[in-house]
């Protein structure tokens, strides 16, 4: 599911119309899609007592303004909050501002967040008007002018100052957001809060049980385990952005070597949740020594300020990921992690020192070891709409993907929400990329050329899925005019409930396209699931030829001695098991290289696009 802020409500009564025909085992997205995710994994978790049922109700808890209710800055940031909202137009429902309307509204939402700023930057010039208006004379009247201008420059350049001093100081203070998601007035809660219980309220678990953790999913019960992917019960993944290192991770990760400030985090997540990770089983190390890895754990609790290791996957809360998945930019805080710095030469030398102090002249170090604090943000910043999540060489089961996107020009929703939505309806259309008009001339040219850059840079291996053999059958595109999700936090309750039957509108035709005949179209016989299979196993066969070809041109330089190897050495039975492998592998490309060129030519001429079949890391 793609990330969108508010376009979230479209999820829960998608996911409710897939859940009357399939049962969900894998369910994952970014930003806001990872909230439908996690939605959508709770409800299934608690499918036995109703979680469908509540997850269906979701979307109508946030209308009448509830949903804008969540968003609460903290004091040093909250006149950012509604700057900002006017700004993108999200302040209000309805049709946003424009022209003169929309730069009085965003002057006057300056002169409201900095009241003080404003009065002092006007005092100068209004000085100056009452000087000349008391004077009576022509030259009076010149100075009262220019008094008019000099108070406008002033209450400007004041109230930058401000802005500047906020955006520069206070949201770097306040963890690089304006909200950091747990309520401030003790009467609401704020989104973190809400989700949290919604989350645990939809698996229906005692408070006892509370938070829902990644191992309650992957057993499907309280008690909780590892499980391998293919055996886990529901499997919910979701992306998050590490800044600091400039790459996305997939959560739950295998990554545990952060560590968390207990402090800092009860400013981001709810009581309970801490509480669960600071009582967590000491995580398992997955390489080296676990005498080290105890160690590093003692030095880290004597930080400033103290950490603690984040536990093992299994034993994360839900609500964490999800939380550092949906960390809109200055909306929402980012969420820090601190990891050891490996490469200064303290860190080196502390951890040379206590592998010499297992003798026992020498007592292990109690310090030495240097922390980096590292930005974990919103997760579409690299990969907004993560089709690949659960891809497989060959589908086994059918999987569905929730995309997002803009009515072409004027036009608005329709009355059958069927119309609302576009899918594939055969193998010779694919959805078709959503294109930015950019103006030539004027600062919009500007902003909208530079918009699309940042849209392409965050967006382009996302969007390369929607034509592609394999995926274009199984994306369904939501359309949503300018006024409804994104940053509208102010959408009515009818404007909710119409995204929210948009989102049932998607699923149904998704699964009326993969259970009904639709192949081939002129006599359809098979359902869109059979010639899904299909084109996936073609799609496959189409791209081995290269592969093996590339795989017999490196195999023949290898020229390795198994038994002898520069690194990573097998055991006798290792060995003999890449040897089974490689032969097949060696056959498998002999046949490819001396097939008939007719035949070679047959098998890789379709499906078009072509696509690469290649080994990358997993994030």
């Amino acid at each position: 599911m793609k990330g969108g802020i508010t376009s979230g409500v479209i999820y829960p009564t998608a996911l409710d119309e897939i859940a009357s025909r399939y049962r969900i085992r894998g369910i994952g997205g970014a930003s806001a899609g990872a909230i439908g995710a996690a939605a959508g994994a709770a409800a299934e978790f608690g499918r036995s007592s109703g979680g469908f049922e509540r997850l269906r109700g979701l979307p109508g808890q946030l209308g009448e303004g509830t949903l804008a209710t969540l968003f609460q800055a903290q004091p040093t940031t909250k006149p950012l909050l509604r700057m900002m909202l006017v700004a993108t137009g999200s302040d209000r429902p309805g049709p946003k501002r424009t022209g003169a309307r929309k730069i009085l509204a965003n002057l006057w939402a300056a002169v409201r967040a900095f009241p003080v700023a404003s009065i002092v930057g006007v005092l100068p010039g209004l000085a100056l008007v009452i000087v000349g208006v008391l004077s009576g004379e022509a030259v009076g009247w010149l100075l009262a002018l220019a008094g008019v201008l000099l108070a406008l420059i002033g209450c400007a350049v004041a109230v930058g100052l401000r802005l500047f001093q906020k955006l520069t100081g206070d949201v770097p203070r306040n963890l690089f957001g304006i909200c950091r998601g747990l309520g401030q007035d003790g009467d609401r809660p704020g989104f973190t809060d809400w989700l949290g219980d919604a989350i645990d309220d939809l698996a229906d678990l005692s408070p006892d049980d509370r938070p829902l953790t990644f191992g309650h999913l992957w057993t499907g019960g309280t008690e909780i385990s590892s499980a391998m992917p293919a055996t886990r019960q529901i499997d919910l993944r979701m992306i998050t952005t590490c800044l600091s290192e400039g790459r996305p991770y997939e959560m739950p990760w295998d990554a545990r070597r952060f560590f968390f400030d207990p402090g800092t985090w009860r400013t981001l997540f709810p009581p309970r949740v801490v509480d669960a990770l600071e009582k967590a089983p000491p995580a398992i190390p997955t390489e080296g020594d676990e005498a080290e890895w105890r160690w590093e754990e003692q030095v880290a609790a004597r930080h400033d300020p103290p950490l603690r290791r984040l536990p093992d996957p299994v034993h994360l809360p839900v609500i964490v990921a999800t939380r550092m998945s949906l960390s809109f930019p200055l909306l929402i805080s980012a969420v820090p992690l601190w990891a050891i710095d490996r490469r200064h030469p303290e860190s080196v030398e502390a951890s040379r020192a206590f592998r010499e102090s297992k003798s026992p002249a020498a007592p292990p170090p109690v310090s030495g070891l240097r922390f980096t604090r590292e930005w974990f943000t919103d997760g579409g910043f690299c990969s907004n709409f993560p089709v690949h999540l659960f891809d497989a060489a060959l589908a086994s089961r059918p999987t569905f993907a929730i995309n997002l996107g803009r009515f072409p020009g004027d036009r608005k929703p329709d009355q059958d929400q069927t119309r609302n939505v576009e899918w594939a309806k055969t193998n010779r259309h694919g959805l078709l990329p959503s294109v930015i008009n950019i103006p030539e001339e004027g600062v919009a040219a500007v902003g909208a050329f530079a918009s699309a850059a940042l849209n392409t840079a965050r967006g382009w291996q996302d969007g390369s899925h929607l034509d592609h053999p394999g995926f274009r059958d199984r994306i369904v595109r939501v359309l949503q005019t300018k006024t409804e999700g994104g940053m509208n936090l102010y959408m009515e309750t009818e404007t909710i409930d119409g995204l929210a039957e948009r989102g049932r509108a998607a699923a149904s035709v998704m699964i009326r396209q993969f259970n009904e005949p639709r192949y081939p179209e002129s006599d359809p016989t098979a359902t869109g699931w059979d010639n899904h299979r299909w084109v996936r196993y073609r799609a496959l066969l189409s791209v081995l030829p290269d592969w093996l070809a590339s795989y017999s041109r490196g195999r023949a330089a290898l020229a390795i001695d198994p038994t002898d190897p520069p690194s990573y050495r097998l055991s006798a039975d290792g060995r003999a098991l890449a040897g089974r492998l490689t032969k097949a592998l060696d056959d498998v490309a002999e046949i490819a290289a001396d097939a008939e060129p007719d035949a070679l030519g047959d098998l890789t001429a379709a499906p078009r696009p072509k696509g690469n079949l290649r080994r990358i890391p997993r994030v």
